[in-house]
């Protein structure tokens, strides 16, 4: 049960993310994205972090075949096991996230840091209006990164420092190549951070039948 106190929290949260867009959207995403590209974009830097971020791509597929796994061993009349709840809830929450990023995407239309505002000077916002080169916001790898570090936050504790670590270094990559706006990862690990809050939350409820050993 979620305490009145922790959903107000929450809605402070909300609001002071809703003012650190604002302020980047107005003061700091032009800026940094041509501060990246001029001194990192033709460097062997952004080659590397371009590699290394090519396989974070499979997260999604990993959870979808997962959930798949998991609902044909219950289909054929079998338990799941009390160690696969805590990746059940990982990947809930990475779908949901995977979701609302690709529809908030389409609803706001944002342009690219690059190629839509480096290359051809175009910036804002093309409401309802999302496609090629403008689905931007929010960050889709800021969204699923902080839903799977919120959600791991709440259900394996010793896990925290190095998942949000490793999510961190990830939001910054796609910052520092100019895939994504500062803001546009504010908003999506503010909305992956909720999503992953709200899995456990849900999941976690008594209306929902627990796991059992196999």
């Amino acid at each position: 049960m979620i305490s009145h106190a922790a959903f107000r929290r929450w809605l402070l949260a909300l609001a002071l993310c809703a003012i650190a867009i604002v302020v980047c959207i107005g003061y700091v995403d032009r800026p940094a994205a041509e501060v990246f590209d001029t001194y990192v974009r033709h460097t062997e830097q952004w080659d590397w972090i371009n590699r290394l971020m090519a396989p974070i791509v499979l997260i999604p597929l990993g959870a979808l075949l997962f959930l798949f796994c998991a609902g044909f061993r219950l289909l054929s009349g079998r338990q799941l096991s009390s160690w696969t709840q805590k990746p059940l809830l990982c990947c809930w929450s990475t779908m949901w996230a995977l979701a609302a990023e690709f529809v908030l995407k389409q609803v706001f239309g944002r342009g690219w840091p690059d190629p839509t505002f480096v290359e051809d000077r175009l910036y804002g916002f093309r409401f309802l209006h999302g496609g090629p080169h403008w689905s931007s916001f929010p960050s889709g790898t800021a969204t699923i990164s902080a839903a799977i570090v919120a959600t791991i936050w709440l259900i394996a504790p010793r896990l925290r420092l190095t998942c949000a670590l490793l999510a961190g270094l990830v939001c910054a990559a796609v910052i520092v190549t100019n895939q994504h706006w500062v803001s546009d990862v504010i908003a999506g690990a503010f909305l992956g951070a909720s999503i992953g809050w709200m899995t456990v939350a849900l999941l976690g409820s008594p209306v929902l039948p627990p796991l059992t050993d196999s």
